[in-house]
């Protein structure tokens, strides 16, 4: 495992983990103890879990509203200027689609950018979710937007079900074309359904094109979904405790996972983000070092929350958009 050094520095280099992970991700000052907040009250919880709130920009409010405006703004522009092949179908529900851009330009063998937006599975869409199109369609790689239906519409379930079935189709659309690389990336919520990906290994010994998966991106994800079940953002998701812990990938590891232990991860969190998020972050990076995963990075982004952490991958000199580039390229992070 690693931790990112300076996150803008030129270099991009990373520290090594060379004494007990526990202590060195302690040194990061984020409170490492996973039920710490079973303790806490639904106001608190409340907050912890609310990013908005932790923003520096401005109130919270004000940060949604004009997250929203940004990438919707950036996502319409982006189709204007990049060729698009918009609302293809993966599955029977009208949220069941993926958007790719790229693909009629770019050679058939461009690496390929798999994107899912976040919003708690409740909200946003892969509509205005197109702001890391462009620095990655000029670096050579095509890219894709999953969509899909939204609580209460669907449980969070059936939601992870879909996510399989979008990657499945994705894969096998890059296999059929030759492409060297699919690197998957998810923001939040969105980072929750990816990272889920790595914990079924009913789908994964069903998918035949995995090998061409080569590396995840989990952007300010959670992947411990049972601090939600006393919050407001567990009202359209209806979860039980039993259900959540089935549904957390923190709580999901298993004996069974060499078919996904090579696929590279990079985990990155903003120092903006609440605690929990970054709490959250680092645990499932440690988690992952244990399970045997082979190349782990952690990255605390300074200066950026939950929000600008993404709004950020419009710009081509963005380290996390230069981080995906030499992902989608195979090359050493």
């Amino acid at each position: 495992m690693a931790i990112l050094a300076d996150g803008y520095s030129s270099k991009l280099s990373f520290y090594k983990l060379k004494t007990d992970v526990f202590q060195q991700l302690r040194s990061l000052h984020f409170t490492m103890e996973p039920e710490e907040w079973s303790s806490w009250d639904k106001q608190k919880l409340e907050d912890e879990y609310s990013p908005s709130k932790w923003s520096l920009r401005g109130p919270a409010d004000w940060v949604l509203d004009h997250h929203v405006k940004l990438v919707t703004q950036v996502s319409t522009q982006v189709k204007q200027e990049v060729s698009c092949q918009l609302d293809i179908s993966y599955g029977i529900r009208q949220g069941e689609k993926f958007d790719i851009f790229g693909a009629e330009e770019l050679p058939k063998d461009a690496p390929v950018f798999v994107y899912i937006h976040g919003g708690y599975w409740q909200a946003l869409d892969r509509s205005i979710s197109a702001y890391s199109v462009a620095p990655q369609h000029k670096a050579g790689h095509v890219v894709a937007i999953i969509g899909y239906e939204l609580a209460p519409k669907v449980c969070l379930k059936e939601i992870i079900l879909e996510i399989q079935l979008a990657v499945s189709a994705i894969l096998k659309w890059a296999a059929e074309r030759g492409s060297r690389s699919v690197v998957i990336a998810g923001h939040s919520a969105g980072s929750h359904l990816a990272a889920m990906l790595l914990h079924d290994s009913e789908w994964q010994n069903k998918e035949p094109n995995l090998n061409f998966l080569h590396g995840m991106v989990h952007i300010s994800g959670v992947f411990d979904v049972v601090p939600l079940i006393d919050t407001t953002m567990n009202i359209p998701l209806q979860l039980d405790r039993d259900a959540a812990k089935s549904l957390s990938p923190l709580r999901c590891f298993s004996q069974s996972m060499e078919r996904v232990r090579n696929i590279k991860q990079l985990l990155v969190v903003g120092e903006n983000d609440p605690p929990e998020f970054k709490r959250q972050t680092l645990t499932y990076a440690q988690a992952q070092m244990r399970a045997g995963f082979t190349d782990v990075h952690c990255k605390v982004m300074d200066k950026l929350d939950h929000f600008d952490i993404v709004e950020k991958l419009q710009e081509e000199e963005y380290v996390l958009t230069r981080l995906i580039i030499q992902l989608l390229s195979c090359t050493q992070l």
